[in-house]
């Protein structure tokens, strides 16, 4: 069992370590989590750019974030974008800085900072509009890729990414609507993919919740693979 200390202003964190089966007790302070293992002091925190081990979960080797002192989860306004180009970048198919319209009020050049630490350093083009969403997040990007061999390529490549992930998740047969997220630790995710030569554009839309995955969810969820605790204790 663990103690831990935890962010008070980041909705639903404490909340969530307390009903967690591996925690002993939850008092607040820190910036995201910060907890001692046999001796050993480790910290979750958000958006840290001095932390060497930054960046999304899912897109991370399991063994670097088993034995970091310190790991940074995403700025909230960057998670879906990453979740799109991620896949892309690391392999090598993106030609162009993407442009990704988003809900959440976004800078451009710290959107593009995050977007380095899953391998893409070509920039981005952002922009905001307004949409009456509540805690959710909606994201469009455009990216133009080089025109694979198989348009099943692209299917695998973010099934090889996320096909085992237990709180990103491609949909493309519901509504698209709030509600598949909302009030969830989990990202939604489809695609559409319009061919040409050399390259073609794809287009990812993602949601999520300021409170789930884009808040606290992806802390819980990186604070259990540092533990080596199974990913989705007190996330369901």
């Amino acid at each position: 069992m663990i103690d831990v200390q935890a962010e008070s202003g980041l909705t639903g964190l404490i909340p969530m370590l307390s009903r967690h089966p591996r925690v002993a007790s939850v008092s607040e302070g820190a910036n995201g989590i910060s907890f001692s293992s046999n001796g050993w002091h480790r910290e979750v925190r958000v958006a840290d750019r001095d932390c060497e081990l930054a960046g999304l979960v899912e897109l991370m080797d399991n063994n670097p974030l088993v034995c970091a002192d310190v790991v940074s989860v995403l700025p909230a306004n960057a998670v879906l974008p990453t979740i799109a180009v991620g896949p892309l970048a690391q392999a090598g198919l993106l030609v162009e800085a993407p442009t990704a319209m988003t809900s959440l009020e976004t800078d451009e050049e710290d959107l593009g900072y995050w977007l380095t630490r899953s391998d893409w350093r070509g920039g981005v083009t952002v922009s905001h509009s307004e949409l009456e969403l509540g805690t959710v997040v909606a994201v469009t990007v455009i990216a133009a890729i080089t025109t694979p061999p198989d348009p099943s390529d692209i299917d695998d490549l973010f099934e090889e990414r996320y096909g085992r992930s237990f709180f990103i998740q491609r949909n493309e047969t519901d509504p698209w609507d709030t509600k598949l997220v909302q009030g969830t630790n989990k990202a939604v995710y489809r695609l559409r993919w319009t061919p040409d030569e050399p390259h073609s554009l794809l287009t990812i839309q993602l949601m999520a919740d300021l409170n789930g995955k884009l808040g606290a969810g992806q802390l819980v969820h990186c604070f259990n693979v540092m533990n080596g605790f199974e990913e989705s204790l007190a996330l369901e």
